[in-house]
């Protein structure tokens, strides 16, 4: 069985972690398979978003220690563990999903911690089921950091909150996940893929230009001045304004009729 499942609904591209045994821990060949498919997705003009959920009763618990502990009581030297999580590419994987053009939504069906949770913030939100849990951890373990949560925490929750995050390593649960900002909205477990699945289909229906450029505007925003941003901003509008997706909304709006866009994507 492979590590990720792909599954296409329409223009949706579900990806579901599938590692149930290790709580779809960051070992086998999980990484390269979920870089492999958020790369083929992103080449993918058919492809409109991304949902990435787990198998089983977590969404991801970060790095195999379980793996690594064995390595390690056979001699192997922590140094070589490092080494392969240098050839999975934390930074390429964040990159990739983090980069991608195309919306994407973490279905956080169970416990995202650590490596887990940094991946989680790469997406640009998370719905959680009722079951979901999120936590640093990292200092328990002690170590700091990695997929970059330390980048990604303070933009969700504040510098505050995200310190006393990370140097408790305490677990939080779905609903004050919400009330934090970790989460766009917690559903009950038994939905969360099929409301996953509607929202990213109705952000898929979108003008895929306009929802492009209003994500990478998104993006920008987070470490630009409002000066900056509004140079960058205009450009991008002028263009959708002259553009073949706002001649179809304003003939569509007059026409009064839906809007094609996919015609053309």
């Amino acid at each position: 069985m492979p590590d990720v499942i792909v599954e296409r609904h329409d223009r949706v591209l579900l990806l579901r972690l599938n590692r149930p045994a290790r709580m779809n821990a960051m070992g086998g060949s999980l990484m390269r398979e979920l870089l492999a498919a958020f790369e083929e997705g992103t080449r993918d003009d058919a492809v409109g978003a991304f949902v990435v959920t787990g198998e089983g009763r977590a969404w991801c618990a970060g790095a195999d220690l379980e793996d690594a502990g064995q390595r390690h009581e056979s001699g192997e030297a922590p140094a070589r563990h490092a080494q392969e999580l240098d050839t999975l590419g934390p930074g390429r994987s964040i990159l990739a999903i983090h980069g991608c053009g195309k919306p994407t939504i973490a279905a956080v069906n169970g416990a995202a911690v650590g490596g887990g949770f940094g991946l989680c913030g790469a997406f640009d939100l998370r719905i959680a089921s009722e079951r979901a849990r999120f936590g640093t951890i990292f200092i328990r373990r002690a170590l700091a950091a990695d997929f970059g949560l330390s980048w990604f925490l303070p933009r969700m929750v504040g510098a505050e909150r995200a310190a006393e995050l990370f140097y408790s390593g305490r677990i939080v649960e779905a609903e004050e996940a919400l009330a934090l900002g970790i989460v766009s909205r917690v559903v009950p477990h038994e939905r969360l893929l099929e409301e996953s699945l509607a929202f990213a289909a109705e952000v898929a229906s979108q003008p895929p230009t306009a929802l492009a450029y209003a994500r990478r505007m998104l993006r920008h925003a987070q470490w630009t001045t409002l000066e900056q941003h509004l140079e960058f901003e205009w450009p991008l509008q002028r263009q959708l304004l002259r553009g073949p997706e706002f001649a179809e909304a304003v003939a569509a709006f007059r026409e009064k009729r839906e809007p094609d866009f996919r015609a053309r994507d």
